[in-house]
């Protein structure tokens, strides 16, 4: 895949200067502008920019560059810019350019020019030489304005840069612009370039233009820019580690990462694959090596040092690891610094040396022999050591850079201590990387002592860290392997952990039965063993979990009993708050209807965030609290703990608790009309559920982009996705009960929207699913749907179970009870009673504050109004438009024009005095354009209607719009009907 062109990021500065020097040209001001900055941070792209600038305005342009092997060659970089010229231009206008100026033909030998007369002074020939170099470009500078661009100043040769310097004396007398390039790491051994823009920066006319490297929101905005939005999940921390915000290597790493499969583009959704990079693109590695391979041993062998350490080291460690005399060492500090691949800065008095850019160090690294670096990891971490460093995470980047001959002992702790404080930092690739390694280590050292102990928790360690990085095969693998370890120890407690873990792996890679196993399995060591409490209460909230989602009422009724018996034998805080977490679930799950209670929900998560739990805990509570609000239609609660939800598994790491945030922040977000604030997240879940392995992640990432297309009547979209679904994941389980729920509503707007609800209700065998997920939404539904495949006596006992609980604390189902009773009725020919219905439930929805909701009831509204009272159903119409407009709901807005088509609305033309009132604001043909939209039409129907083309229609809407001081179709229409 070929990425775009990408913009100037964090250069627009620089750009917008350019105007004012172009428009000084015409005072006969010239110019001379330095583009300067390191390799790759975009000198060449910015001149470029300038180039088209100046092309637009009509420029001449002179283009040349200059190059590191031909350095000791006089005039290159001006004879090959001047002669490409003279070869696009018309010989005329070259002779009369070079006409009188014989001493061009010393440079220009194919211009055939008379010989130029002996002075036999050599600087006075130079001095004429220059002059003539100056009048050719005053020449060309007369008829057209000029530009031109040196490109890689500092290769220029003496003599070249000579010459510039004598043309820039007479900028402020032709209108030239002079652009070069420079690198200033180049600049440290190059005393011509320096003397020449120490000699420049004296002058008004010149400008300097520094480039920085980019911020990382720069980055992103570069980023955003080559892929488009929404990036995917994990890249942008990957690219400002390994680039640090310069263009160049963002644009190469993006290369290589799309060459390896790593970045790749999956059903129009970005997916970055890995947790770190692995080799260094060739080109980056090829422009470090070119300027490392120019330094003298003494100076790499610093280079190695410093880029070993991966940060900053300080003075003393570096000197003493180099070996080298201080004069020495310093001096080879004062090259390194010199050419840009080194700095240094002062911390608390004491001196410390860095790498510049960490890609370099990582090609320094790979540039030495193996052996070499190992002995060079042993010595840094010898006098590391010796210093009473004890920075775990730092050594352990050491002592796997050293190799096996450090002694095991000591790598094995240092591995095993770094792995741990990574694990409960969330950092699980770092300590999945540490625990393999130890793990390794103890397999090639059998006579350790304690090895027999340690493997097991090693074992287990990595089976854990791997299912948090959503790896469930190499989870469930160190997992088996883990619980044989244990069985040789008879370590009953950890094997009924073990098989708790394999119960969630299972489960959310889809395989029901084998996960129910490994849970019951679990329970019934932890049951038998009497001081195993805290194991089995850990097991019993998995319990619970899985319960709900097999909707076994009985059962999870008697494990939540269990669970509030337990905690109160192990009577500890963290008990106490996991006892609230579960007591959440009851109120929430729905596994009977009496169980379902929000207010108790709210006063529980308030307490709950208030107290100190676990960020696990707290996840769940949250995220359980987000469902119940959901599901009674409270979308603003929903939304302030699904984002807490999401913050926590952000915090803790984990990408499929991320994924359940943004399923339910989706569902709160259609429920509110935003649904395109919803479309940002289904992307950003999408993004990172493809980098998890197949299972239950990825079937709410589906889902949650389902649930939006579906919702904004995009019927056909929304089959897709669940096509995609299934062959992500073939065997989609259902015996998971939420999982059935969530497509639920979808399939069954899909059924309606599509006109196949006879299909789908006798698919179901005419038998209403028990609904623990979204209970309200999925039972109105259904009552559509039974209403729609005639069988409305069954509809009817829907309806009324919608309406069996309190209005007051149950307002959403109400309105959707309501809703369904006002179709009942229109179906049964009872206008009256549906009007009453439908006008409650539209009241309901509005103070629920869900417009799209509001909007379609009011849109069933004006159905029963139009025969009665066409005056109140154009104004709910006109409302309608307003309000679908606003919320961008294409299907809802046609479905207005439809019903204002069938309302047959037409506007009388206005009265006389109105028409001349307003015949200043819209011309014939725009009332024309206004009318017909008052009537319903699209821009594709207006244009038949008028003989015209959509593109006109639409330019004539922009035009309206702006004379009347509106943004909107719904506003023309008032404005029309006012006027009439």
């Amino acid at each position: 895949m070929t990425l775009k062109q990408a913009q100037m990021v964090e250069r627009e500065k620089h750009i917008n200067q350019i105007p004012a020097i172009i428009a000084n040209l015409a005072d006969g001001k010239g110019a001379i502008v330095a583009i300067m900055g390191e390799p790759g941070i975009g000198k060449t792209r910015l001149s470029q920019e300038i180039m088209h600038i100046a092309e637009e305005q009509r420029f001449q342009i002179l283009h040349g560059r200059s190059y590191s092997v031909a350095k000791d060659t006089a005039y290159t970089p001006i004879i090959e810019m001047v002669q490409q010229h003279f070869r696009r231009t018309d010989p005329k206008k070259v002779a009369a350019w070079t006409k009188d100026l014989p001493d061009l033909g010393k440079l220009f030998r194919r211009l055939q020019l008379p010989d130029s007369p002996k002075v036999g002074d050599p600087a006075l020939e130079k001095t004429r030489l220059f002059e003539s170099l100056a009048c050719l470009v005053e020449r060309m500078a007369e008829d057209q304005p000029l530009l031109i661009v040196q490109e890689d100043l500092h290769f220029a040769d003496p003599a070249s840069l000579d010459f510039l310097h004598y043309l820039s004396r007479g900028m402020g007398s032709f209108p030239l612009i002079l652009a070069v390039t420079i690198d200033t790491f180049e600049l440290a051994d190059n005393d011509h370039v320096k003397g020449l823009i120490q000699s420049l920066r004296k002058e008004d006319w010149f400008q300097q233009f520094h480039l920085t490297r980019l911020s990382e929101q720069g980055v992103i905005r570069l980023l955003a820019d080559r892929l488009g939005e929404p990036l995917p999940d994990g890249l942008i921390p990957i690219v400002m580690n390994h680039t640090e915000g310069v263009p160049l290597f963002i644009d190469e790493l993006l290369h290589s990462l799309l060459e390896t499969g790593k970045l790749s583009k999956q059903g129009g959704v970005w997916i970055f694959t890995g947790h770190s990079i692995d080799t260094i693109p060739y080109r980056m590695k090829e422009l470090m090596k070119d300027r490392i391979q120019r330094f003298h041993s003494e100076d790499q062998k610093v280079l190695l040092y410093a880029s070993i350490a991966k940060r900053t080291i300080s003075h003393p460690i570096l000197h003493r690891l180099s070996q080298m005399e201080e004069d020495v060492f310093l001096a080879a500090i004062q090259r390194l610094k010199a050419s840009g691949l080194m700095y240094e800065e002062i911390e608390q008095m004491d001196v410390y040396y860095g790498i510049y850019h960490a890609l370099v160090g990582e090609v320094v690294i790979e540039e030495f022999p193996i052996m070499l670096r190992r002995r060079a990891y042993r010595s840094f971490i010898k006098a590391l050591e010796e210093s009473g460093y004890e920075d775990t995470e730092y050594l352990a980047h050491l002592y796997d850079g050293a190799g096996p001959d450090v002694g095991p002992e000591r790598t094995l702790d240092v591995f095993l201590k770094e792995a741990d404080r990574a694990f409960h930092v969330y950092a699980y690739a770092s300590a999945a990387k540490y625990y393999k390694l130890a793990y390794q280590l103890l397999q090639n050292h059998k006579a350790d002592a304690e090895g027999g102990s340690r493997v097991p928790r090693l074992l287990k360690r990595l089976g854990e860290a791997h299912n948090m990085l959503g790896e469930r095969n190499e989870a469930k693998r160190y997992c088996l392997e883990a619980i044989g370890a244990y069985a040789k120890n008879d370590c009953q407690m950890e094997i009924a952990r073990l098989h708790g873990l394999l119960s969630v792996i299972y489960w959310e890679s889809g395989h029901i039965e084998q996960s129910v196993q490994h849970l019951e399995n679990g329970l019934a060591i932890a049951r038998r063993q009497p001081d195993s409490l805290e194991v089995r209460y850990e097991l019993l909230h998995r319990s619970l979990i899985f319960l709900s989602r097999l909707k076994r009422p009985k059962e999870y009724c008697d494990v939540y009993e269990e669970i509030q018996t337990v905690h109160r034998l192990i009577g500890t805080p963290q008990a106490a708050v996991q006892a609230k977490v579960a007591e959440i679930d009851y109120w929430t799950s729905c596994v009977y209807k009496d169980n379902y209670n929000p207010g108790k929900v709210e006063r529980l998560i308030e307490d709950l965030v208030k107290s100190e739990a676990e960020d696990e805990t707290l996840f769940r509570g949250c995220f359980l609290s987000a469902i119940n609000f959901t599901f009674c239609g409270q979308h603003e609660l929903s939304k302030t703990y699904s984002q807490k939800a999401l913050e926590t598994a952000k915090r803790i790491r984990i990408a499929e608790y991320e994924i359940r945030s943004y399923w339910i922040q989706v569902q709160a977000d259609l429920l509110s009309g935003h649904w395109k604030q919803a479309m940002t997240k289904v992307d950003l879940s999408m993004s990172k559920a493809r980098r998890v392995d197949v299972g239950r992640p990825l079937m709410y990432a589906h889902i949650t982009k389902a649930s939006v297309y579906a919702w904004m009547g995009h019927y056909v979209t929304a089959e897709c996705c669940f096509d995609d679904m299934r062959s992500s994941v073939p065997d989609v389980p259902v015996k998971d009960g939420h999982i059935m729920d969530m497509m639920a509503p979808i399939e069954m707007m899909i059924a309606l929207g599509t006109g196949k609800a006879e299909d789908y209700y006798a698919s179901k065998n005419r038998i209403r699913p028990y609904f623990v997920t979204f209970p309200w939404l999925n039972l109105a539904l259904w009552g559509e749907i039974q209403l729609a495949a005639g069988d409305r006596s069954e509809a009817m006992k829907t309806a009324e179970e919608l309406l069996v609980g309190k209005k007051a604390e149950n307002l959403y189902a109400w309105a959707l009870g309501r809703r369904l009773c006002s179709k009942l009725e229109a179906a049964c020919g009872n206008r009256k009673a549906s009007l009453l219905y439908i006008t409650e439930a539209a009241n309901d929805f509005k103070l629920l504050k869900m417009p799209l909701d509001y909007g379609r009831s009011l849109l069933l509204h004006v159905g029963l109004l139009i025969d009665s009272d066409p005056d109140e159903a154009k104004q709910r119409l006109l409302e309608c438009m307003e309000l679908f407009e606003h919320f961008e709901s294409e299907q809802d807005f046609m479905a207005t024009q439809a019903l204002m088509k069938k309302l047959g609305l037409r506007l009388p033309k206005p009265a006389a005095a109105s028409v001349s009132r307003k015949e200043t604001e819209l011309s014939k043909r725009e009332m024309e354009v206004a009318r017909l939209v008052a009537e319903g039409l699209s821009n594709n129907e207006i244009a038949e209607a008028l003989i015209i083309s959509p593109r006109t229609v639409s330019t004539h809407l922009e035009k309206i719009y702006r004379r009347l001081g509106i943004n909107s179709r719904a506003s023309l229409v008032k404005y029309l009907m006012e006027s009439s």
